[in-house]
């Protein structure tokens, strides 16, 4: 009985933890081409996106170990965002202070002239240093 028991909050537990990533992009109808291009990295295991007409932003979470590259990950995504849209300006942020901002975007669902003042303010906090 104990062995069921263990074996029943094992694979419990187990089948808890797989999970497919978070992917969460504002305004829903605008980014068909860019769940692609964030699929494609295995070290992703969620995003959440805002895009208007001059930017796009994209707050990614980055799988645990793979944080040490953290950085590199960043470049290499925005290099292919950038070559999707090569006419708007991308930002791709890993830190989670962007992320929530960008959760609160998404709660608000503001109007187009706010989206674009909230959008200027989450990439001067990208630009700081904790």
């Amino acid at each position: 009985m104990k062995k069921s028991i263990i074996f029943f909050l094992l694979a419990l537990s187990l089948g808890a933890c797989s999970s497919a990533q978070e992917q969460v992009i504002f305004p829903s109808d605008d980014s068909t081409s860019l769940n692609p291009i964030i699929q494609k990295h295995d070290t992703i295991h969620g995003y959440k996106s805002v895009i208007n007409e001059e930017a796009i932003l994209v707050a990614i979470s980055i799988n645990r170990f793979d944080r040490f590259n953290k950085t590199k990950i960043e470049k290499k995504l925005t290099k292919q965002i950038e070559k999707a849209f090569p006419e708007k300006e991308v930002l791709v942020s890993g830190d989670q202070k962007v992320m929530w901002e960008v959760e609160s975007i998404i709660e608000q669902k503001p109007k187009k002239e706010d989206l674009k003042k909230l959008i200027e303010k989450i990439k001067s906090l990208s630009k700081e240093e904790t």
